[in-house]
C-alpha cells in the first residue's frame, strides 16, 4: 500500500516497522504528516507498517470500535490469481477451529477498492528468523523454542490438520519467547473428501503458477522447508511428519546459521551441526543426541521421523533436561 506524498507527489511504499503517524518520504524526506482519514482501512486505523512482499503489506492496525489491536493483511488483486482467494478463506476457516493461545486465528476476510484483506489477532512480536538475528540464540534456547513449536504442532495435529507451510516467518516470537504460529492458508484438514482436497490443491496450483516468476523470496522460503512429499505435486501427500521435517529444517537453522542441503550435500548435514555443536562447548553426549534428533525429524523419508511431534518434543526436554542436570 502506497501513500502519496503531499510535496513531491511521489508514491511512497513504507518500511517494516514504519508508524504511520511518523513516515516520512523516502524520496525528498518530507513528513508524509498522514491525516486520521488517510490512515483508515474501512473500521481500522493503520499504526504501523509491520512487513511487505510482492503482493501485499501488512500493518499492525487499531479496531475503531473497540480499539482492539490486530493485524492487517492487504493484497492487491491485481498481483495475484484469483485463486489466492482459497488460501485467506482457508485461513479463516482453518484458524477459527483451532482454539490455542499460540495459534493465530484470523477473523475476516473480504475485498475493498483494489484489495483483498485479512484480519488476525496482533502478536507483538517478532519473525522467528528476525527474532534469532536479534536475540542469537544459544543451541540450548533453540532446542526449547523448537520443543514448544512442537507442543502446537501436537495440538494442531490432534485436532486432524497439517499446517503444510510452517517456516520462520510463520512463526512470531512474543516479548516473553513464547512462539505463535500464523498463516493457515496451505492448511490441509485430514476431515476433508478428498476430491475437496483435490480442488484446493489445484486452485493453489494455478495461483502459483500464474506468478511472474518462481524466484519470489517467499517462494523460496516456502521451497526450503517444505518435505520431498510436498515437492511431489501431490494434493494428499503432506501429513503431520511434514511439520515435523519442516520443524528440523527451522532447528538445523537456528543452530547452524543455515538450511541444511538436500540431495548429495545431505552428507555434510551433520558434520556442519556437530563442528557447531563443538563451538558451542555442549557436552559431547548431548550433542551427540541432539544432532540425531534433528537429522532425523528432516529425514527424506516420512516414514522414518518422529512418529508425532509430541514425541519430538518429548526428545527435546529430555536432551534439555540432561544438560541442565550436567550443569548442576
Amino acid at each position: 500500500m502506497r501513500f502519496h506524498c503531499k510535496k513531491c507527489k511521489f508514491p511512497a511504499k513504507l518500511k517494516s516497522e514504519t508508524n504511520l503517524c511518523d513516515a516520512i518520504c523516502p524520496k525528498c524526506k518530507h513528513p508524509l504528516d498522514l491525516s486520521e482519514d488517510e490512515r483508515m482501512f474501512g473500521a481500522y486505523e493503520l499504526i504501523q507498517a509491520l512487513g511487505s512482499g510482492g503482493f501485499g503489506t501488512v500493518f499492525k492496525v487499531r479496531e475503531s470500535c473497540d480499539r482492539s489491536l490486530y493485524t492487517l493483511k492487504l493484497i492487491r488483486k491485481s498481483r495475484v490469481a484469483n485463486t489466492e482467494k482459497v488460501h485467506l478463506l482457508r485461513q479463516v476457516h482453518s484458524s477459527r477451529r483451532l482454539q490455542h493461545s499460540n495459534v493465530v486465528a484470523s477473523h475476516d476476510f473480504g475485498e475493498q477498492e483494489e484489495y483483498w484483506y485479512l484480519i488476525s489477532d496482533y502478536v507483538d512480536g517478532l519473525p522467528l528468523d528476525r527474532w534469532a538475528q536479534k536475540v542469537r540464540p544459544d543451541p540450548m534456547r533453540s532446542l526449547e523454542l523448537c520443543a514448544q513449536i512442537a507442543d502446537v504442532l501436537q495440538y494442531i495435529h490432534q485436532q486432524r490438520f497439517v499446517h503444510r507451510d510452517l517456516k520462520p516467518g510463520n512463526i512470531i516470537v512474543d516479548r516473553n519467547g513464547e512462539p505463535h504460529i500464523i498463516d493457515f492458508g496451505l492448511c490441509k484438514s485430514e476431515e476433508e473428501s478428498d476430491l475437496m482436497a483435490i480442488e484446493r490443491y489445484r486452485a493453489a496450483h494455478r495461483a502459483i503458477r500464474s506468478r511472474k516468476t518462481i524466484a519470489d523470496n517467499s517462494m523460496l522460503g516456502t521451497l526450503g522447508y517444505a518435505a520431498p512429499e510436498q515437492l511431489k505435486g501431490s494434493a494428499l501427500s503432506a501429513n503431520p511428519q511434514s511439520d515435523i521435517y519442516a520443524l528440523g529444517v527451522i532447528l538445523y537453522e537456528l543452530i547452524t546459521g543455515k538450511r541444511p542441503e538436500t540431495g548429495l550435500g545431505r552428507l555434510l548435514n551433520g558434520s556442519a551441526m556437530s563442528a557447531m555443536l563443538r563451538r558451542s562447548k555442549m557436552p559431547q553426549n548431548t550433542a551427540k543426541q541432539l544432532r540425531s534428533l534433528c537429522l532425523q525429524a528432516f529425514s527424506p523419508k516420512d516414514t522414518k521421523r518422529h512418529v508425532n511431534a509430541g514425541v519430538f518434543s518429548n526428545e527435546c526436554r529430555s536432551l534439555l533436561g540432561a544438560t541442565q542436570r550436567s550443569d548442576a
